[in-house]
């Protein structure tokens, strides 16, 4: 059982307006269409929807009861709801589902550990969870389930048989993660490092970091604060921080400090030096040193959690990773698709076509790139950098996609690329065709953009095409 009617009316301060005390629910569901028997549904405003609409829907699936918003009583008729079934008015869903997922949080005393950060924080969540995994059993959060609403849903699936948790933290505005945080109540923050996204909503930098920095303000003195040591913002905040503080990274002052990496054919191979002064070589199954960042705080977490190297080692080896994560195919065509089209920001998109570059070496390189979002006034120099940056990593043909793609072509023609070596496209139409008439064989296609634009559908076409 997840929450009895009793729990829910005493957690959200709600009152019964249909049903019966006696209910009981074993799941929690936000989509109507996810009912299948005994469930709570939690009617939430979406942008296009509001949840209630679909309510009767959810009853009639076989969830055993709703919420319901008191001022969205009126929409309904006496008569409306199934018998039998518990609907409980509260003043806003959404903080129910909160309070709801706190208080269930409460009830487990396992290790939470909470991972944030601008880029690569799904990355090192999957490594994290990968590597504790080799001994115990870990809730780890699917998806994109890391705001406000997801994470309190992630909450809501903990279970007796969980014996640690790795929970991601978003955000888009100030005062996110610090209501995240209160919500999970983390042993352990991991803070990634402090990038370029989201920077048209936060204004800077520092104001970013602010952001991030909600984690450790808002944990006990009692917890951990594992960071990138590389990162000055990150190093600063680490020293105010109240409890203990652990540093990984290439630099000397680290606890864990990458002493060399380098790229094989199928990921990265990287020695550490260890708190003890030993020595120890790994392994990862993916491209890019800003992955090795990632492990490093997974080998992190695996040591404080007391697990030896060699489960470690394990961990690593046999992560798997969420999708549109620098996903590398090789076609039977002859040439490499790397789908990175997940989402795209400075940071990230300046690691990516390190990688490619790693990558390709010396074969065909191609970036078709999609617009950055949430830059603000910054967009247009953002973009444009990142065209300074094909140039100086090698790239042969850039593919732009979108409205600020020029600002992009600007910088890489400024750098060197020849303009007959640029097109700009307004859809992944036009990019595909342009592809098409390239010669690929041997080359590595990058894709990548931020979410909203969709690249992974240039990475499908192709594959749909060629493979």
């Amino acid at each position: 059982m997840l929450f009895s009617v009793e729990e829910v009316l005493r957690v959200t301060s709600g009152k019964l307006w249909r049903g019966e005390l006696k209910g009981s629910f074993h799941r929690a569901v936000i989509d109507s269409r996810e009912a299948r028997g005994g469930e709570l549904f939690f009617p939430l405003q979406g942008e296009k929807e509001n949840g209630h609409k679909f309510i009767l829907d959810a009853l009639n699936r076989g969830a055993n009861g709703s919420l319901i918003e008191e001022e969205q009583i009126p929409r309904f008729t006496e008569g409306s709801f199934p018998s039998g079934k518990a609907v409980i008015a509260v003043k806003d869903s959404l903080q129910s589902l909160q309070k709801l997922a706190a208080y269930h949080r409460g009830k487990f005393s396992l290790p939470v550990v909470a991972v944030t950060g601008s880029n690569g924080k799904t990355t090192t969540k999957d490594f994290i969870a990968s590597v504790l995994s080799t001994r115990y059993n870990v809730l780890k959060t699917e998806g994109n389930l890391n705001n406000h609403l997801g994470l309190p849903l992630m909450l809501l699936r903990l279970k007796k048989e969980h014996q640690a948790a790795v929970l991601e933290l978003g955000m888009n505005t100030l005062g996110e993660i610090a209501l995240l945080t209160s919500l999970c109540r983390p042993d352990t923050g991991i803070i990634t490092n402090i990038g370029e996204a989201h920077l048209g909503l936060l204004g800077s930098k520092e104001n970013i970091a602010r952001a991030k920095g909600e984690l450790l303000n808002n944990m006990d003195s009692r917890g951990k604060a594992i960071l990138n040591g590389d990162d000055p913002l990150l190093k600063q905040m680490g020293r105010e921080f109240a409890g203990q503080t652990f540093y990984y990274g290439f630099s000397k002052e680290t606890n864990l400090r990458a002493l060399h990496a380098f790229m094989d054919n199928t990921g990265y191979r990287f020695e550490v030096l260890l708190p003890d002064s030993s020595a120890e070589n790994f392994w990862i199954p993916l491209p890019g040193k800003h992955n090795v960042y990632n492990a490093l705080a997974a080998i992190a977490v695996g040591l404080d959690f007391s697990l030896t190297i060699k489960e470690i080692k394990g961990g690593l080896l046999e992560s798997t990773f969420s999708r549109m994560r620098m996903e590398k195919t090789l076609v039977k065509s002859g040439f490499w698709v790397i789908n990175d089209a997940y989402n795209a920001n400075p940071t990230s998109m300046k690691f990516s076509l390190q990688s490619l570059k790693e990558l390709a070496r010396n074969s065909v390189k191609i970036a078709v790139l999609g617009d950055m979002f949430e830059l603000g006034s910054a967009a247009e120099d953002k973009h444009y950098e990142i065209g300074k940056v094909l140039a100086d990593v090698g790239v042969d043909y850039l593919i732009g996609v979108g409205k600020l793609a020029v600002f992009m072509a600007q910088g890489a023609r400024d750098a060197g690329l020849p303009p007959e070596r640029i097109f700009l496209s307004d859809n992944h139409g036009e990019a595909v065709e342009y592809l098409d008439s390239l010669d690929l064989q041997g080359a590595y296609i990058l894709i990548k953009g931020s979410r909203g634009m969709r690249m992974e559908k240039i990475a499908e076409e192709l594959l749909k095409k060629y493979d």
